[in-house]
């Protein structure tokens, strides 16, 4: 009979091993790393609770995606980009600011249904500007609608559930 879960174990421990070492660089990086600038980090770092947290990733969201669509119809490629990367990061950690709260036990409905309803709108303008955005600044606002996309989805289908389990 051979062992194979030593072998597991490694590599098991390996992952955990660059995840613990990779991840401070990560989170101490430039604006380069997530898009976010030291001042929004700090916000975001200061915030009380996940629902402050929500709230401030929102506000993120919101100017990156003004900056993201002046840039792509300026043809602006490089702010475009780092407007793309701070929005995808901003959107993802709503989402993340909503799971941590609904791990808490606290009551989640308001702060879900704020952030589906902010993605939703995102991507109505996402979509909007896509079918204005000139041919090759397509890319930065496909990018951006695919995070926010991916967001509204998957809360559309916790909220289902939350409904279903009250009736």
């Amino acid at each position: 009979m051979r062992r194979v879960f030593p072998s597991r174990l490694l590599t098991a421990l390996t992952c955990l091993i660059v995840v613990l070492v990779t991840t401070p660089e990560r989170s101490q990086g430039s604006e380069a790393a997530d898009g976010l600038t030291a001042e929004e980090k700090e916000s975001i770092q200061k915030a009380k609770d996940p629902e402050d947290q929500l709230k401030r990733y929102l506000d993120i969201a919101n100017e990156r995606l003004k900056i993201v669509l002046s840039a792509s119809s300026k043809n602006d490629h490089e702010s475009a980009e780092k407007a793309v990367l701070g929005y995808r990061t901003a959107v993802s950690g709503a989402e993340d600011a909503v799971a941590t709260l609904q791990s808490s036990g606290k009551e989640t409905r308001k702060p879900m249904a704020a952030l589906f309803k902010a993605v939703k709108r995102y991507n109505l303008v996402l979509l909007q500007a896509l079918e204005k955005a000139p041919e090759d600044s397509r890319r930065h606002i496909q990018a951006a609608y695919e995070v926010s996309s991916r967001v509204q989805d998957g809360l559309s289908i916790q909220m289902e559930k939350m409904e279903k389990k009250q009736k």
